[in-house]
């Protein structure tokens, strides 16, 4: 069987095709390599810090209370959204400090106690707002005792000034 000269020249120009494919893929393959090394040591030179997590969910949760509290739902769920995602970003680093597993305890200890939070944002339903508020605060303060940290404490936010620490021993 003989072939035609147009089916070979397709036939090498669809090689040639995917080889200069391959070759664009492997470039760009070690330029992203080379861009992970260049910027590998920001790892090591700037680790996660957890207080900053924990200060931006005292501010979120602060302005949270304060949102309910008045009875402005599109801002409580702005504030709600904020804090959520803010805890999905802990969960997803795997962060362990001091030997606690504080990415594993996210879910437990404030996803999860936020989806009632969530419902009464979404019922506009303010006695369930408080409570389901009070559980959160209260699930922060567990989980700072499981952590080994019982002198972090909070209150529920009085007045519109954070922070909401408890100082007094």
């Amino acid at each position: 069987m003989r072939l035609s000269i147009g089916v070979i020249a397709v036939s090498v120009m669809l090689f040639l095709g995917a080889l200069v494919g391959v070759y664009a893929l492997h470039r760009e393959n070690q330029a992203l390599h080379a861009e992970v090394e260049r910027l590998s040591h920001l790892v090591s030179e700037r680790p996660v810090e957890l207080s900053t997590f924990m200060t931006t969910y005292e501010r979120f949760l602060t302005k949270l209370s304060l949102a309910g509290q008045a009875q402005n739902w599109p801002l409580a769920e702005f504030y709600h959204e904020e804090l959520e995602e803010t805890a999905e970003q802990l969960e997803k680093l795997n962060l362990t400090d001091d030997g606690i597993p504080v990415s594993t305890m996210m879910r437990p200890n404030l996803i999860e106690p936020l989806e009632a939070v969530k419902k009464a944002i979404e019922e506009k339903n303010p006695t369930a707002f408080d409570q389901s508020f009070k559980a959160v605060v209260q699930s922060c303060n567990n989980c700072h005792k499981a952590a080994g940290k019982p002198y972090i404490q909070f209150r529920m936010p009085e007045g519109t000034h954070p922070p909401q620490q408890i100082f007094t021993p």
